[in-house]
């Protein structure tokens, strides 16, 4: 009988362990200070080989996540270059080690075609050179940019990342156009851009912005004023945009080794991001949101308009919505889960998970790419363009790509 007790009461404390300690701690807005730079997680332990600063991507294009691992929180920028032969371009993805927090397989495998090209080039305002470039599905483990060198001269010096949707070519992001030296004589043609989605084909439009001559620049301007697109004008006229946060200029920065906020810390004591929260998606699937929560909900979705705000080097994207929502006094709330290391944003301005359908939630995004890690996690750099954003549908709804 007394081994039945101790058994029972053994039972019962482990239960009660369980249900006080085990489950994730719920945190009010107003608990909530900046996180401790502490390490939660062990490194998954793996035998795999510490990757290079220049890497040669595999055929099958895998780098695996325990390749990943290695670089994980390294300083400086990695490389993986490989080379499509049949049309002879040669690529290289570039990363940077600290972005890297949640290590995943990368398949960096870039495939290119002429496939629907001459449509998409009509699309685009008639630009005079183009070629279709196909990322495959991944989640991205950190920012990356690509840098492609054909096997060709384009005479142009303005581009353009498109997708073709419905007939027409909408703008992803800019390409910096540029050409170098070949063998011999021959002239090479250099693109690249700062990857925000994977998992299509793409397009890259491109041709001149800028003619030689007064003739030239009248006629350009005589073919706009008309509201036509004159083929011979040979300019590529930007396509709408629904996600230009990366301007050609931070691309060339990041294929050079240089980031734009790396320069920026350095020059002055003032750093400044934007920070943005808005729930539009709810609008369109009202039906499904709890109706004791429509009273929170905006007529045109936005609870905070984007806005220029300080934060001191060192803060994360948390610490940065934590003061945001303090000082313009928007309720939030959220726990800690130790598994991941990270807090996880349940709710803001009284919008929580689950409360319009159950692929409901809040997500965020940096500079245009949702990180595969939790915001606590994600430090901040000048100029980073924070959009918190609810999804209704997994995150398909705001732009994250990487669900089907």
């Amino acid at each position: 009988m007394k081994r039945k007790r101790k058994v029972f009461l053994v039972l019962l404390i482990a239960f009660v362990i369980l249900i006080t300690g085990g489950c994730s701690q719920k945190v009010k807005s107003d608990q909530i200070t900046q996180l401790d730079r502490v390490e939660t997680t062990e490194k998954k332990g793996t035998s795999a080989k510490k990757l290079e600063k220049i890497n040669q991507i595999p055929d099958d294009g895998i780098i695996t996540a325990a390749q990943m691992d290695t670089i994980s929180g390294e300083d400086g920028q990695f490389q993986f270059s490989g080379k499509d032969q049949d049309k002879g371009i040669t690529y290289v993805w570039t990363y940077e080690g600290k972005r890297i927090k949640n290590p995943v397989d990368q398949n960096l495998k870039v495939e290119f075609s002429d496939a629907k090209i001459e449509e998409v080039k009509k699309a685009g305002g008639n630009a005079p050179y183009g070629l279709a470039i196909t990322l495959q599905k991944m989640n991205l483990a950190a920012p990356a940019a690509l840098g492609l060198t054909l096997n060709e001269k384009w005479d142009a010096d303005n581009a353009v990342l498109c997708k073709y949707v419905d007939g027409e070519a909408r703008k992803v992001c800019d390409v910096v156009v540029g050409s170098v030296s070949g063998v011999g004589d021959k002239a090479l043609t250099n693109l690249a851009f700062n990857v925000l989605e994977v998992g299509d084909t793409y397009y890259i439009l491109a041709g001149k912005s800028k003619e030689d001559n007064e003739e030239n620049k009248g006629a350009e301007e005589k073919t706009k004023n008309n509201g036509n697109n004159d083929q011979q004008s040979h300019e590529v006229d930007n396509p709408p945009t629904g996600n230009n946060q990366n301007d050609s200029e931070q691309a060339a920065e990041t294929q050079s080794g240089q980031s734009s906020g790396e320069n920026q810390n350095d020059q002055g004591s003032s750093h400044t991001c934007t920070i943005s929260i808005e729930c539009s998606t709810i609008l369109n699937n009202w039906d499904d949101l709890n109706e004791a929560k429509a009273d929170f909900v905006p007529s045109d979705g936005w609870i905070l308009y984007t806005s220029e705000v300080e934060y001191s080097p060192g803060e994360t994207v948390y610490d940065v919505l934590y003061r945001v929502c303090k000082d313009t006094s928007i309720q939030m709330s959220a726990k800690y889960t130790p598994a991941y290391g990270s807090y996880y944003v349940e709710g803001i301005n009284q919008l929580y998970e689950f409360d319009c359908g159950e692929l409901s939630g809040w997500m965020y995004s940096v500079n245009g790419w949702f990180p595969n890690y939790g915001c606590s996690q994600y430090e901040v750099s000048d100029g980073d363009i924070i959009e918190w954003r609810y999804t209704c549908d997994l995150g398909r709804d705001v732009g994250d790509q990487y669900y089907e």
